[in-house]
């Protein structure tokens, strides 16, 4: 019975990962302002390695991923470029980590909660607003949103890269102030 040559490119992309992982994430992790996005992107790394058809034909397995390594950097810098304004997962969690959805105090601190994020949205600007609603709201894509709110796809990513940003800081501000209160 003659041997699967999937089977043979995938043995040989899990020899590489097993040999390369580790270096490869280095060098991505050395590259990037959000070290949380390496262990993704090594990923996509041998994705992408796994993708090519003849790996039998790759005469340096390590300088060939790491080529691809250079490619999957780029893309990644290219969009945190296009957009600098993360999600902080670190403050909602300052705001969920003691939410218990089994004590009585559960459902007001869930209402709490969500009207503080409708009060920050009501001081958005009605152009982010509109923006968010469609884009995260509906679930539209940029495109989608574009022609529904008669912007190009630049402006509704412009919009909502503001609207984040200013989300962030109105909630932030608003809940230190709350949490200095006695």
């Amino acid at each position: 019975m003659p041997k699967n040559p999937h089977t043979a490119v995938q043995q040989a992309a899990a020899a590489a990962y097993r040999k390369y992982q580790d270096a490869l994430h280095r060098y991505v992790l050395r590259r990037l302002r959000s070290p949380q996005d390496a262990s993704d992107l090594t990923q996509d790394i041998f994705e992408r390695f796994m993708k090519v058809d003849r790996t039998e034909a790759i005469r340096n397995p390590q300088a060939y991923l790491f080529g691809i390594a250079s490619h999957v950097v780029a893309e990644a810098r290219y969009a945190e470029e296009r957009n600098p304004v993360t999600f902080d997962s670190e403050l909602t969690d300052r705001r969920t980590e003691d939410f218990d959805p089994h004590t009585p105090d559960a459902l007001a601190d869930k209402l709490n909660l969500q009207h503080d994020i409708i009060h920050a949205l009501r001081l958005l600007p009605d152009a982010q607003l509109a923006t968010v609603l469609l884009v995260k709201g509906e679930g539209l894509s940029y495109e989608e949103a574009a022609r529904q709110a008669g912007f190009t796809e630049s402006t509704i990513g412009t919009y909502l890269t503001h609207a984040r940003a200013q989300l962030k800081e109105l909630l932030e501000a608003y809940w230190n102030k709350k949490d200095r209160r006695p």
